[in-house]
């Protein structure tokens, strides 16, 4: 058997694929979802989901032990998922996640936080559930689990929030990978430019 000594794709260049726009809710969109999920489960999950940032596998490998409802954090420790950056991640929540944490405390039957019959729910239930909700409010189809990520990040940095902040909440290893959202800071470029006046 012989051996390729070097490798013979290093001089090739990457091609860079064209940036695009991330797809987030807006909130009357995002409210409507919400109003049509009747199943208190899967309507827990997407307003975690919206709330935190967290992808889908980090809320759905979620533990108790890893949320602290008296300093109001979740902790992303990767014993019992590995995250995407491989980082541990202390999350802050806000009023509406505590809400949801709590509520569910009151219920609580087994370690994992999101179980159904004290099995930890599996990724297909989600998707599949939440793609027949949203198809039930008719609005863009493209607006996957994950636009929900993007829609705490969006939501932040058109509240003002700057970029890097998003990009530590989003667990992102560069902050060139947060940049997707610094169109929604048109405003700020537009007061930059205003100064020459």
């Amino acid at each position: 058997m012989e051996k390729i000594e070097s490798n013979p794709a290093k001089n090739l260049k990457r091609i860079n694929s064209p940036e695009k726009l991330p797809l987030f809710f807006t909130k009357e969109e995002y409210n409507k979802l919400i109003e049509v999920i009747d199943n208190p489960l899967l309507k827990s999950i997407v307003e975690i989901a919206v709330n935190t940032g967290l992808r889908q596998m980090e809320i759905l490998s979620l533990r108790w032990s890893q949320v602290n409802l008296k300093d109001n954090f979740v902790i992303l420790n990767n014993q019992n998922h590995i995250t995407k950056g491989k980082k541990v991640r202390t999350i802050p929540l806000n009023n509406k996640s505590i809400n949801v944490f709590e509520e569910l405390l009151k219920s609580k039957t087994c370690e994992f936080i999101f179980n159904l019959n004290g099995k930890q729910i599996k990724q297909d239930y989600v998707v599949k559930n939440y793609k027949r909700y949203l198809k039930k409010v008719e609005i863009n189809p493209k607006l996957n689990f994950h636009s929900l990520r993007h829609t705490f990040a969006s939501w932040l940095v058109q509240k003002g929030v700057s970029i890097y902040q998003v990009s530590k909440l989003l667990g992102h290893a560069d902050i060139k990978t947060t940049e997707i959202y610094a169109h929604l800071r048109a405003e700020d470029l537009r007061q930059s430019v205003e100064m020459l006046n």
